[in-house]
């Protein structure tokens, strides 16, 4: 099966504005402040200090807050301004070299320069530009990561932290979820006929010319916002369950006849989308990781409120984990199981707190 379509949003700047406006404020660092790359040949020993803290990053968020179990790692494609570091192969004959590493399992890395060419674990060929993305190897049925370096963020005037590692947790969190997506999307994907392409702003992009639609997805998100800030737990529930017929009633009117896909599509990209911003929001939240207030946290997520997928989706997971704090055992499965479905569950059952 060909990578579904949906999982080739490379563009950073286009995929996920939401950290680059809240906690990247522009040019405030320099490439030198952050730790650019020396002249001389390319070497994973230079990139290692930020491989290490994004890694850290990810053991604290899938270990002690998702609670989610280790699993084989993905390929990854790191890239600063001059070189490439990478987990795969990529058909290279020098044997790779011991570097950073996620969890138990060791990571042998190749570094080279990438004449502003870069190259994915499927051989497809991409520029060099401001990147982070998850994507899936077919042949390997492998995810595949992709981000640009600290430096190269800091030269086109991004990379604030704790903003940065949160776009990377956002993405990197795609790489547990894939898997359990692939099986859903690749048959939409093998038939989609609208002019738009599939990608999780498909929603968004064929109804938001309606203002009679955007009302009402306004409404329901606003709902769960308040939900997931009420007071005490009978409030969560009953605001949960306003909400969650409001989006049954917004299925019900505009996801018929040939748009009846896009209720499976709703479901499917709130929950990727949700969660991966849920859990960036838990890291930068962490005291051992972002240090932000709760507030701020959810703040920095939101952003400019662009891609509704992502700002619905994070709303839709805070109320989630107030009321279903498991949910990570479902959604990082195979199959995924979608946001929508997900809150349905939630409202069933008995309120608990979050395991310590």
């Amino acid at each position: 099966m060909s990578s579904p379509t949906f999982l080739r949003k490379v563009a950073i700047t286009a995929a996920s504005g939401y950290l680059l406006t809240a906690c990247a404020t522009a040019k405030t660092a320099t490439a030198t402040q952050s730790g650019a790359p020396t002249p001389g040949s390319c070497d994973i020993a230079r990139a290692a200090p930020w491989m290490t803290r994004w890694f850290a990053a990810w053991q604290l968020t899938s270990e002690r807050i998702l609670r989610i179990p280790e699993i084989a790692h993905p390929n990854i494609v790191f890239f600063d301004g001059k070189c490439a570091y990478t987990t795969a192969d990529l058909g290279v004959t020098t044997p790779g070299v011991a570097g950073p590493s996620l969890g138990t399992g060791m990571l042998l890395w190749r570094a080279a320069p990438h004449g502003d060419t870069l190259t994915m674990p499927t051989s497809k060929k991409i520029p060099v530009q401001l990147l982070s993305f998850t994507d899936y190897d077919p042949k390997a049925s492998r995810p595949f990561f992709v981000m640009a370096s600290p430096d190269y963020w800091a030269s086109k005037g991004f990379g604030q932290e704790p903003g940065l590692t949160g776009v990377f947790l956002h993405e990197f969190t795609h790489t547990r979820q894939i898997r359990g997506l692939v099986s859903i999307m690749g048959p939409i994907d093998a038939v989609w006929q609208f002019p738009d392409e599939l990608s999780d702003d498909a929603v968004q992009n064929q109804f938001k010319s309606d203002p009679n639609y955007v009302a009402a997805y306004l409404a329901e998100r606003d709902l769960l916002y308040r939900a997931a800030k009420a007071d005490s737990m009978a409030e969560v529930r009953a605001l949960a369950l306003q909400a969650l017929g409001m989006i049954r009633a917004r299925h019900a009117r505009w996801f018929v006849g040939d748009n009846d896909i896009f209720s499976i599509l709703d479901d499917t990209f709130l929950s990727l989308e949700g969660s991966a911003q849920w859990a960036a929001h838990a890291w930068l939240a962490h005291p051992e990781g972002g240090g932000l207030k709760k507030d701020a946290a959810v703040a920095a997520m939101i952003g400019r409120r662009r891609i509704w997928s992502q700002d619905e989706g994070l709303g839709l997971f805070l109320v989630i984990d107030r009321l279903m704090p498991d949910w990570p055992s479902l959604v990082f499965a195979e199959p995924s199981i979608g946001g929508i479905t997900l809150l349905e569950h939630a409202t069933k059952e008995l309120p608990r707190g979050r395991p310590n």
